[in-house]
C-alpha cells in the first residue's frame, strides 16, 4: 500500500484550459514557467541521453568547437561589414 501527500483530480484538457483562462495574468506566466522547466527537464534528459552514448576525446571535441566558432565569426564579420 502507497500513500501519497499530493491530492490528485483527474481533469481533461479543456478543463484544465477553462481553469488557466480564470488565471490573473501574473498566474498564467507561473503555470507557463513550469510548463518550461518541465519541458527544458526532459530535453535535458533527452540529451544526456543520446550523448552519453557519444564516444569522443577531448582533443575532437575541442576542434569541433573551434570549428564552429570560427564559422560564427566569419557569418558575424560579414553582417557588420554589409551595415
Amino acid at each position: 500500500m502507497s500513500f501519497t501527500n499530493k491530492p490528485s483530480v483527474s481533469l481533461t484538457f479543456d478543463q484544465v484550459l477553462e481553469i488557466v483562462d480564470q488565471l490573473s495574468d501574473a498566474e498564467k506566466l507561473k503555470v507557463a514557467k513550469r510548463i518550461r522547466k518541465t519541458q527544458r527537464s526532459a530535453d535535458i534528459d533527452r540529451l544526456i541521453e543520446i550523448f552519453s552514448k557519444v564516444k569522443i576525446s577531448a582533443k575532437e571535441l575541442t576542434s569541433i568547437v573551434e570549428e564552429e566558432r570560427a564559422k560564427i565569426h566569419a557569418r558575424e564579420k560579414a553582417r557588420f561589414a554589409r551595415s
